[in-house]
């Protein structure tokens, strides 16, 4: 089964600074387990405010695109991200067909 043929199911927020996170996060797990499912996927969402800071973003430079372009928090934040990141595949040799 690959990504694509996976559902939603259900979402939970868990509070890393929690003391009861993980409990709470296996408790889910059983619980579905238990259902009868067998595999589930995870994504790893967080606050844009959180990201920014984590990923070590320049926030005069974040702050600056997102209002001169009027875009929205993780756009932004996945652009800066990929800075640079395509001069590091061969982009550039499949472009020009070599």
């Amino acid at each position: 089964m690959n990504e694509k043929e996976m559902i939603d199911l259900t979402s939970l927020i868990i509070n890393l600074n929690d003391e009861t996170s993980v409990d709470l996060l296996n408790e889910k797990i059983s619980e579905l387990k238990k259902s009868g499912y067998g595999r589930l996927m995870v994504n790893i969402k967080a606050s844009p405010d959180e990201e920014v800071k984590i990923a070590d973003i320049d926030i005069e430079l974040f702050e600056k695109i997102k209002n001169m372009q009027e875009l929205p928090d993780f756009v932004v934040i996945n652009f800066l991200q990929a800075a640079g990141k395509l001069k590091e595949t061969d982009f550039n040799k499949r472009f020009k067909n070599e």
